[in-house]
């Protein structure tokens, strides 16, 4: 039977663990507030006081500990205080078990602050005598017992081969697809997946605040563009290292409904605006870069003016001006 221990049983942490216990796990919430423990054991769980965890009790450890973001920035405290009392703990584990980081944290946070963390604390080594493992969730508030009983999906960022062999065994009876990914990459994931649908909740609501304003119902325009627009059919759409946004019409089209509703109707549109800078900005950078990698690989300086403008074919209406210029340059010497 799996053996799980809950670390931070609020919303999340309480889903994950019903979770378990209604897939055959034994599970153990902990929690450093009285009320939370109070009323899980309401509910007939068994939940504990933090200080009182017991580390051979478990072999896998969830940490599902909040990272609220704090006069603009997160803030750590909580999920730092729970691994350094875990790592205490840890220095008298009788044999291997699994750290899972499932807080929401920043790229690089789980090896650079809390593996060092345990490590100190328990003077003992991740990958050695524990594995570590992020698992990002996405569960909604309102829905997160059921979410978590049905998952459309689940990531795994291991540290390890052992920790990810550990890990195929906690998920072996889920039947959603499961990604298994680097550390690192789990928990920028988890931040791409909040921040896109922020991104598409603002622009929306901007559009909303346009559409009212021309006394247009928004409704039936959205649901016509979830039609007609590749970025919803198509998953891949404006996920490959394409460069940026160009042609004939995005970028006149953007700049223009910018300009108009500015003038016109006398709205800010933020987002629009954001999203016209970062493409601009974006461009330069990818242009740069992707010209140092075409010297890099030039295979003949006749065949440039063929070979290099070729992989820009998706984008030939709109080449910035400077890779224009360095193709026409390199191809006249080559004729000279």
């Amino acid at each position: 039977m799996k053996t799980i221990a809950i670390i931070g049983s609020g919303v999340v942490g309480s889903a994950t663990g019903k979770g378990f216990i209604a897939r055959g796990a034994e599970v153990v919430f902990y929690d450093v507030r009285d009320e939370a423990i109070a009323n899980l054991r309401g509910q007939g769980l068994e939940a504990r006081h933090m200080d009182d965890l017991d580390v051979n009790g478990s072999d896998t450890f969830f940490f599902v500990v909040s990272t609220p973001t704090q006069r603009g920035k997160i803030n750590l405290k909580y999920l730092r205080s729970a691994v350094r009392t875990f790592g205490k703990k840890l220095r008298y584990r009788e044999g291997y078990c699994m750290v899972v980081i499932r807080s929401t944290v920043p790229p690089k946070t789980t090896e650079d602050i809390l593996i060092p963390l345990l490590e100190k604390a328990s003077k003992k080594r991740a990958g050695k005598d524990f594995g570590v493992a992020m698992n990002p969730e996405y569960l909604r508030e309102r829905s997160a017992e059921y979410d978590f009983r049905n998952p459309w999906v689940v990531t795994v960022g291991s540290l390890d081969q052992r920790s990810r062999q550990r890990m195929e065994d906690i998920f072996s009876d889920y039947t959603c697809k499961i990604h298994y990914v680097s550390v690192r990459e789990a928990e920028m994931q988890k931040y791409v997946h909040n921040l896109y649908n922020a991104v598409k909740i603002a622009f929306f609501n901007e559009i909303r605040v346009v559409a009212d304003r021309v006394d247009i119902m928004p409704e039936r325009v959205f649901d016509i563009t979830t039609q007609s627009a590749e970025g919803f059919w198509n998953q891949e759409y404006g996920l490959k290292n394409k460069g940026p946004f160009e042609g004939t019409c995005l970028p006149k089209d953007t700049q223009a409904f910018f300009d108009w509703a500015s003038k016109e109707l006398r709205i800010h549109m933020d987002v629009l605006e954001g999203a016209i800078n970062a493409n601009k900005k974006y461009g330069k950078i990818w242009y740069k870069t992707h010209e140092i990698r075409k010297e890099k690989s030039l295979p003949s300086a006749k065949a440039f003016s063929v070979l290099q403008v070729a992989p820009f074919a998706e984008h030939a209406p709109a080449l910035s001006k400077v890779a224009q210029r360095h193709a026409f340059q390199k191809n006249r010497k080559a004729q000279d």
